[in-house]
């Protein structure tokens, strides 16, 4: 008994030891990326089934105020404020209150125009309505509120970009008016539905709607950047586009609440199946995105995501790893498109999941050293200016003097060029390209860091595009 006991404790330590390791690594790793990001402050939280293994916050919440993010810091979730609402959807689709196949104009003011009868709630969910991004409005003002009409108004003077269900374009229209419909088939607010059916019953306290006018205890201020000099960003007023971009949370209740979804302590399973079920086009194409969900797939590890930036200087990303039952939530005060956050929390993931990002991938055997050389080659003749007769005419046209300019930096320094396998593209990654067939990875070693180069190849045997990460 004595032995085990020792050989337990021993265990513990060692296990305490690797984790410092990894939070150091982590705690330096997220710094750098701020630095050189320019983002302020970030709050992080990581969940394994339930239980949280990392929660914490990275440099200041307020420039002005100088107070610290911290793992209570409130931010603006933009987009990922979409799941809410594609959930209280499916809540009033269980209570009978609402059907995914009806035409949407059932449910809107009488302004909704004609040409938008064939488009149905299901559309609005899974982003083929072919309605177009209401930012594009040059008319609209973050700073006022809009009615249902008024944003109705907004909305309807674009044509549609194609019919309902014929493409897949990602639009901030569609889930302002799900806000609406939800008004309608509830008969309350879209705040006061959210807020009693969804966020109350969690009680995930930091969790509320955004109102510019109130005083919300640990809130983070937003930044934007201008010519590389950060100012503050734009105060909008969100009532009608709540539904859209609407929500406030800390990182750690984020990743929470995500994981409640995907537990199905919101919704229940059958509507959950539906809501992550990749969407159907009408010619029979499948797009890696459900009802407000993105799925995707890399090295095998399959994720289910969402991204979110608001004008308000915000930008973040929550990552479900369901077969790991890893939850990562990256939340920063810097409006970038939730680019930083995204690249934060692959490398993250990579730390709690060896091989969810590259770096955590090892080397294989390759059985085909000659087709390395030659895509070596080939990236050779790119940086060179060329367009390789392996690329497709797409690729070919497309490729950027950027791409060409950092490839050919990239090759004087190159130390060492490995084959890290390929993985076929099935409906689980997203990708709109239908041609898509296989990526065919590759880590490219330089002084002091590595490089990778993803070779996406498309059914014909032909270079679709090269996806470079570092």
């Amino acid at each position: 008994m004595y032995k085990k006991g020792l050989y337990a404790i021993s265990i513990l330590l060692i296990t305490a030891a690797f984790s410092s390791i990894y939070a150091d690594h982590l705690d330096k790793f997220i710094e750098t990326q701020m630095k050189m990001r320019k983002i302020p402050g970030l709050s992080i939280a990581i969940l394994r089934d339930g239980k949280v293994i990392r929660s914490r916050g990275y440099g200041i919440a307020d420039l002005e105020s100088g107070s610290p993010a911290n793992a209570a810091t409130v931010y603006e979730i933009g987009s990922i404020s979409k799941q809410f609402a594609s959930e209280a959807v499916m809540l009033l689709v269980e209570e009978g209150k609402a059907n995914l196949d009806d035409p949407i104009r059932k449910y809107l003011p009488q302004n909704a125009p004609e040409s938008w009868q064939k488009i149905t709630v299901r559309n609005l969910l899974n982003h083929t309505s072919g309605l177009k991004d209401w930012t594009e409005v040059k008319e609209f003002s973050y700073r006022r509120e809009y009615s249902a009409e008024e944003f109705i108004d907004l909305a309807k003077g674009f044509p549609l970009g194609f019919q309902p269900g014929e493409n897949w374009l990602y639009s901030n229209t569609n889930l302002p008016l799900i806000g609406i419909i939800v008004e309608k088939a509830s008969g309350r607010s879209f705040e006061e539905y959210v807020t009693e059916r969804i966020i109350r019953p969690l009680k995930f306290l930091s969790i509320r709607f955004k109102h510019q006018e109130d005083v919300v205890t640990n809130r983070a201020a937003g930044y934007v950047l201008r010519s590389g000099i950060l100012k503050n960003g734009e105060p909008f007023r969100p009532k009608v586009i709540a539904a859209s971009g609407g929500i406030l949370a800390s990182a750690q209740d984020l990743a929470g609440w995500w994981e409640a979804v995907m537990k199905g302590r919101v919704v229940k399973q059958t509507s959950l199946d539906k809501m992550l079920a990749p969407t159907k086009l009408n010619d029979g194409r499948s797009i890696a995105h459900g009802f407000a969900f993105f799925t995707d797939v890399f090295n095998d590890h399959k994720l289910i995501q969402h991204f979110g930036s608001t004008v308000g200087g915000f930008g973040s990303i929550v990552r479900y790893y369901p077969k790991e039952k890893i939850t990562i939530a990256v939340i920063g005060n810097l409006e970038d498109g939730g680019i930083g956050a995204e690249y934060i929390a692959k490398r993250v993931a990579d730390v709690y999941i060896p091989g969810a990002f590259a770096d955590g991938m090892k080397n294989v055997p390759d059985a085909r050293p000659s087709q390395t050389q030659k895509d070596l080659q080939i990236l050779r003749d790119i940086a060179d200016g060329k367009s390789p007769q392996e690329m497709s005419a797409n690729f070919a046209a497309r490729v950027s003097e950027v791409f060409r300019k950092q490839l050919g930096d990239n090759l004087k320094q190159m130390k060492s060029f490995s084959y890290l396998g390929s993985e076929k593209i099935t409906t689980d990654h997203f990708m709109l390209d239908a041609t898509a067939d296989e990526f065919v990875r590759y880590r490219m070693t330089l002084a002091g860091k590595s490089v990778y180069y993803y070779f996406r190849m498309n059914k014909e045997g032909k270079i679709g595009w090269i996806v470079f990460e570092e």
